[in-house]
């Protein structure tokens, strides 16, 4: 059985941070718990507590069905397609 970490382990692993940072190549996984990312649409009157606020666009159906075909290619929710593809383009054509 492994011993628990002490107060100096903590310490030393802060400082370790601190002052090295991972990098996104030093980072080989994330492991998510889904029991700990909240689903679906929150109740009605529920706190609004860290939600995004929704927009609402028209697109053609060809341009959503490409979307959701990148969607599902990547296995995540069409919603992540378009905010990736908006952030691409915010970055790639500043206001100046």
């Amino acid at each position: 059985m492994a011993h628990p970490l002490s107060d100096d382990d903590y310490a030393a692993m802060a400082d370790d941070y601190a002052t090295t940072p991972p990098t996104a190549d030093d980072i080989i996984a994330v492991d998510v718990n889904p029991a700990a990312l909240g689903m679906g649409r929150p109740r009605t009157g529920a706190s609004k507590g860290g939600n995004t606020p929704a927009i609402s666009i028209r697109l053609p159906e060809t341009m959503r069905a490409d979307i959701h075909r990148h969607a599902q290619a990547n296995a995540v929710p069409d919603a992540d397609i378009i905010r990736r593809a908006v952030d691409e383009y915010l970055h790639r054509h500043p206001v100046t």
